[in-house]
């Protein structure tokens, strides 16, 4: 399976003069992808011209996303992935599963009572109770992890800001094939207990293919569409 991989979405993507979420609709739509993962912080939201599935960053607005993923609001193709929630997704000769930890990691919000500060302020960030919902899943096979941050202990440096402490538990409990991680914009890849952790680098300098017949990462230089190798493509190049 080829999955395409994203990271932080924000500002404009210079080459095309474009929004940068208008630009990820067009490599959705010309991409020849079999899957759409993005690790937070669009920012904005839209429709897509195929199925894209990716959980919230500190950035985001969920209350907005709840009015799309109950349909209240005429957005297409976009799925929120729930914190804990497993995406079995099917090949034709493999089958992935794909779980995540929606928000960012911030100290003052971690163990917060609830009504301590206002819902507004803590959107956005996750709390102890949602890395117990994750731990959950321990004993789970997965082979996508979805974060908006890094596991601390690994030189993605900024601890426990990017690399979060809570995170390299659930790295260490459940084992995933992969561990994908926004937040951080920059690329880097770490080995750790046979997986794979890679932070993502924001989509305006570039984005990722997985191929996971071959467990092969490709990135890919963010560049306007018509500079892409033909051979990710469909023969389609129109802007949606």
């Amino acid at each position: 399976m080829r999955i395409g991989i994203f990271g932080d979405i924000q500002g404009f993507f210079g080459p095309t003069n474009q929004r940068l979420i208008d630009y990820f609709g067009t490599l959705v739509e010309i991409l020849d992808l079999d899957l759409f993962l993005q690790t937070g912080d669009m920012c904005h939201y839209r429709s897509f011209p195929k199925p894209v599935y990716w959980i919230y960053g500190n950035n985001d607005w969920p209350p907005v996303i709840e009015e799309i993923s109950q349909g209240t609001r005429a957005i297409s193709n976009l799925h929120h992935l729930p914190t804990g929630a497993i995406l079995t997704v099917q090949g034709e000769r493999e089958q992935v599963r794909i779980s995540g930890l929606n928000g960012a990691f911030e100290a003052l919000y971690y163990r917060a009572r609830k009504g301590e500060y206002p819902a507004y302020e803590m959107t956005g960030y996750f709390q102890e109770e949602d890395v117990q919902t994750c731990l959950a899943l321990a004993g789970e096979s997965i082979d996508i992890f979805l974060t908006h941050g890094c596991p601390a202990g690994l030189g993605f440096g900024r601890e426990p800001d990017h690399a979060v402490p809570a995170i390299r538990e659930l790295l260490d409990r459940l084992h995933p094939r992969y561990m994908f991680c926004g937040h951080a914009h920059f690329f880097r890849r770490v080995e750790h207990n046979n997986s794979i952790i890679c932070s993502l680098a924001p989509l305006e300098e570039e984005f990722y293919i997985l191929d996971t017949a071959n467990d092969r990462l490709e990135r890919i230089t963010s560049c306007p569409p018509e500079q892409l190798p033909l051979s990710l493509t469909t023969t389609r190049r129109s802007t949606p």
